[in-house]
């Protein structure tokens, strides 16, 4: 039944009627085989008309909607079969008059010419790029071929690609393929003569100003120079016939979303010829965003696989850095000995360890490498490998942390310092030796006077002057004497307002418990650090020894 409001549907009507029509026009070409029309275009036109004519009796639109959204998705894979399928040769038949007698290496190079397809060799940077991952020398060859390529297509006599590196802030040359006048001044002691130039080219590195290259990378702006002798940033060296520069192109590499300039493509056309055309400019344009995402994807997975050997490195120098802890504390006459390590991720800059170095003597060490990692693993080791060694002596403390910071400076290749305390102990005299280099405070409760009070003199850490020399404190430790060890960590821990950590809570734990063992006090303190924290991050790894007299 027809509606009562027939206007409202004069569009569904009018739409209907061209699909027929349509339909009636390549039924025609078909037949005629005018072109190949695909049974697809007919059935989405017949979706079309069928949903029309229906909505205008049935007045169902939401039918109509889905048989629209039908209809085109139909259509939509075989459009894009059309709009990025490889075009067929056409077939021109060439008249007999018109016909010219061609070399077969004019016909085989036209060919290639035509057959260039700029999203085929984007494929191509791409399938290099992801092979260049199990190769050494693969990021070169993908400049290379990036480099090739772009002289082919654009039918340059010479091509380099340069590389950004923001650290010196210089541009450097990275692949040079053909013949290149240099557009800069070359050096004055360099002989002009074909292959020193094209050395010192394909070598070379440049400011990222006062030079075309430098000024094109820093500006991110690809140029076109038909005639190099009218810009001002080019330099014309001479007078040698091979150093005359031609037209010239340069095309920024950018990482892909950012503004950031990464390299650079040059590509040289020879003074006798041409000057580029602007479409050999836009092709080399076209190429130089494909190449962005090869280098970008070789790029990444470079900054992965860094990633991943460091993440390895350190877990293997985290597990060696725990087997120096020590698993567990000898019996230690006469001592109550307390001890915490609190650490950040990967290798923990502090370390400490407890040494029954002869039937008199046990020595305590505390140690603070200064950065990460396993150049840090290697000092820490060394000095501790140094101390296991040594302290089996009658040196004293002082002697023996000398001793180790020329060891240390002796290791030209090692460019960390460490901050060491060495703790002697006595048990028959009760007498304490301590020598300590760097910031590691020592503190000792006075049980006879109540006071806590700082005993280790300040000085230059391990490694930094070789000869440097280090003072021994020595007293004899009253029963109940109490000495504390702690790296700068502890009293550099942040609260949630900002606040350090102060040595004021130390003191009141000390003097408030001083008749608690080692371990109980050492327990105290790391607890009261953990609430003054809170949620707070850990920024550096925290080591406290306690050492109790009995």
């Amino acid at each position: 039944m027809l509606p009562n409001d027939l206007l409202s549907y004069i569009p569904l009507l009018c739409i209907a009627v061209f699909a027929a029509c349509l339909c009636v026009l390549l039924f025609i070409v078909k037949l005629r085989k005018v072109a190949k029309v695909s049974f697809v275009v007919f059935l989405s036109l017949f979706i079309i008309i069928f949903g029309c004519v229906r909505t205008v009796f049935i007045h169902d639109f939401a039918l109509l909607s889905i048989l629209f959204i039908v209809a085109t998705a139909l259509f939509i894979p075989y459009a894009v079969m059309l709009a990025f399928g490889k075009p067929k040769e056409k077939k021109v038949k060439e008249k007999k008059e018109d016909v010219v007698v061609r070399r077969p290496e004019a016909i085989v190079q036209d060919i290639k010419a035509e057959e260039i397809s700029l999203v085929e060799q984007g494929r191509n940077f791409v399938a290099i790029a992801s092979d260049s991952f199990t190769n050494e020398e693969g990021n070169q060859e993908l400049l290379n071929y990036i480099n090739r390529t772009c002289i082919d297509v654009a039918k340059a006599d010479g091509g380099a690609i340069l590389t950004v590196d923001d650290f010196d802030d210089v541009i450097s040359v990275k692949s040079f393929i053909g013949d290149f006048p240099p557009p800069y001044k070359l050096p004055d002691d360099l002989p002009h003569k074909p292959i020193r130039v094209s050395t010192s080219f394909k070598y070379a590195q440049f400011p990222l100003r006062d030079n075309i290259f430098g000024e094109v990378a820093s500006a991110g702006k690809a140029e076109l120079i038909s005639v190099p002798k009218v810009d001002d940033r080019i330099y014309q060296n001479g007078p040698e016939e091979f150093l005359i520069l031609g037209s010239l192109i340069f095309v920024p590499l950018k990482l892909k979303g950012q503004d950031v300039v990464i390299g650079l493509i040059a590509l040289s056309r020879n003074a006798d010829k041409d000057p580029f055309s602007e479409e050999d400019f836009q092709r080399t344009q076209t190429l130089a965003g494909f190449a962005e995402a090869a280098l970008r994807t070789s790029l990444l997975f470079k900054q992965y696989k860094e990633q991943q050997e460091l993440t390895k490195e350190s877990d293997i120098a985290t597990k060696l850095q725990k087997d120096m802890f020590p698993k567990k504390i000898p019996a230690i006459p006469g001592v109550s000995f307390g001890s915490f390590i609190e650490q950040t991720s990967g290798v923990c800059s502090d370390v400490f360890d407890v040494i029954p170095a002869r039937q008199d003597r046990t020595s305590f060490v505390l140690m603070d490498v200064a950065g990460k990692g396993v150049n840090s693993l290697m000092v820490m080791t060394m000095i501790r490998s140094m101390f296991r060694l040594i302290v089996n002596t009658t040196q004293t403390a002082g002697t023996i942390l000398s001793w180790a910071n020329r060891g240390i400076c002796s290791e030209s290749y090692l460019d960390h310092f460490a901050s060491v305390a060495l703790l002697n102990y006595d048990h028959t005299s009760h007498k304490v030796q301590l020598s300590s280099s760097g910031i590691i405070p020592v503190l000792r409760y006075n049980v006879t006077r109540g006071v806590l009070e700082k005993i280790s003199i300040d000085c230059d850490p391990i490694g930094v002057e070789k000869a440097s020399t280090y003072k021994d404190v020595e007293f004899i430790a009253n029963k109940g004497d109490i000495i504390i060890l702690y790296t700068d960590g502890v009293v550099e821990a942040l609260n949630p307002q900002g606040n350090q950590y102060p040595v004021e809570n130390i003191t009141n734990i000390v003097r408030l418990n001083y008749k608690l063992s080692g371990k109980e006090i050492a327990g105290l303190i790391k607890s009261d650090i953990k609430k003054f924290v809170g949620t707070e991050m850990l920024h550096d790894d925290q080591t406290l020894l306690v050492v109790k007299i009995q």
